[in-house]
């Protein structure tokens, strides 16, 4: 990638020349948060580029979702646009006050719409201020527009999409708030809202994309996404506190050439403010070096031979419920599986037919046990009573945003009460290198002794291979 400059960002000089042009509008997108001490509409109403309208993007939203400023139906948002002069086949440059905080939102929202020539004004108001540029007050009366919205769905990442995002892995999740609120070390600026990220969430704070109100040269923007983590071979889905700054992500992204991308509309006004949401903590997950072809596991198994004599209680303030099955839906098990596995390389199940896969989890001798806590899912494990001396513990784990509860000694204490209650004369359990690295010393606290140890090669799905399980489920 050679250095060079966003090609959907325009000089304060080049707008400058194009006032008064005939197809070219200028939009002053200035949304602020309460702690910056800027209101958008008041900035507009004192000082304002010649002939630019305001778009309020408290307005120009749809109030029936509960949440700020939600992207509005494609009706009313070309109605808006309409009456503020402005057609979707116009030049239309965004800007707000320092450069590259709301005004993609609003360049993201028009392309979403089906506008094509729009683009985000360098240096915002504020620069253009500094540099004795022209300004009016004055309000304009633009004469009405016909805006015909060609609205492009697949831009956008809804409640229910997202969810299957962080459940499979088919997309990364970029998460464009500050680093702190994304660790969940400082509390988000919204009464009651959680704080952490989506699990799997890679951070990249907006803030780190432009500086002095420009956006930083291509070069720095790739670099920056290679720091986080982000591999632009693979789609994304940008997310921030309320669908404003994801959109300085999807910028870069497009100027980057990244086209396979969306933004979560609901950000974390909508998955923070839930508590079915999974919510992780502390900063994004270590990614290994990027791997072509089959890894090497080390392979311990591991039996004990009488049934554990420690009790431990469940931790306070939690509701936990463990419940049996022996013929679980299809669908649900990939999930639990995907959900536990996919940090620690458990791929085998998943590569497996309905057929196949059924065959498993209808044999009597097998039965899954889901734990639940706080109503929600958040592990399970999967017994195999091979004959009747031995029963083996096929699978067991919890998913990521249970890992912190400290409920993996009791749930594992779960696991081996129930293997018992089937009278075998011994217990097996087979862990590797791949799995997490506390599972080992694990099962040898709980009674557990190392019998084998093997070497098998283990081969990654692709990300053609995920695809197809996400469609598939």
């Amino acid at each position: 990638m050679s250095t060079g400059k966003s090609r959907f960002v325009v000089s304060a000089d080049w707008v400058e020349q194009q006032l008064s042009t005939a197809g070219f509008r200028v939009i002053d997108a200035s949304w602020y948060l309460p702690a910056q001490k800027r209101n958008g509409a008041l900035d507009y109403a004192s000082g304002h580029i010649p002939g630019a309208v305001f778009f309020d993007q408290d307005v120009i939203a749809d109030h029936s979702t509960g949440l700020p400023h939600s992207l509005p139906a494609p009706e009313f948002f070309a109605r808006e646009l309409g009456m503020l002069g402005i057609s979707e086949h116009d030049v239309i440059v965004v800007y707000d006050g320092p450069g590259f905080f709301s005004a993609p939102r609003v360049w993201w929202m028009l392309r979403a719409m089906g506008a094509e020539k729009v683009y985000v004004l360098e240096g915002g108001l504020d620069g253009w201020k500094k540099d004795g540029r022209p300004l009016e007050t004055d309000l304009p009366e633009p004469e009405p527009a016909v805006f015909t919205a060609k609205f492009r769905g697949r831009r956008v990442t809804t409640l229910t999409e997202m969810r299957a995002v962080v459940d499979s892995g088919s997309a990364q999740v970029v998460d464009a708030r500050g680093a702190g609120r994304f660790t969940g070390e400082e509390p988000e600026p919204r009464e009651g809202m959680r704080s952490g990220h989506m699990p799997g969430a890679r951070s990249l704070p907006a803030a780190s994309l432009s500086e002095g109100g420009v956006l930083k040269d291509l070069d720095a923007l790739k670099a920056l996404m290679d720091e986080a983590g982000i591999d632009l071979a693979r789609p994304v889905v940008t997310s921030c506190g309320s669908g404003v700054t994801a959109a300085v992500v999807t910028l870069a992204l497009e100027s980057l050439g990244h086209t396979n991308n969306s933004l979560y509309d609901g950000s974390w006004s909508e998955w923070g403010g839930r508590t079915d949401t999974p919510v992780a903590t502390g900063p994004s997950d270590i990614l290994e070096p990027s791997r072509h072809g089959p890894v090497k596991a080390h392979v311990t198994r591991l039996e004990m031979t009488a049934a554990p004599r420690q009790s431990l209680s469940v931790p306070v303030n939690l509701h936990t419920a463990l419940m049996s099955t022996q013929n679980i839906p299809l669908h649900y098990y990939r999930y639990l599986y995907r959900q536990v596995g996919k940090r620690w390389h458990w791929y085998n199940r998943l590569r497996l037919s309905d057929e196949e896969l059924s065959a498993i989890l209808t044999d009597k001798r097998v039965s899954v046990t889901i734990l639940y806590v706080n109503g929600a899912p958040a592990g399970f494990f999967e017994l195999n009573h091979v004959n009747e001396d031995v029963v083996e513990l096929s699978y067991f784990g919890l998913f990521e945003h249970a890992l912190g509860l400290g409920i993996g000694k009791w749930f594992l204490l779960q696991a081996l009460y129930s293997a018992w209650q089937l009278n075998p004369k011994k217990v097996t359990v087979t862990t590797n290198t791949l799995d997490h690295p506390r599972a080992l010393p694990l099962y040898q606290m709980m009674g557990f002794a190392p019998v084998s140890t093997s070497e098998v090669w283990v081969e990654p799905m692709s990300d053609a291979e995920l695809l197809a399980l996400a469609k598939r489920d």
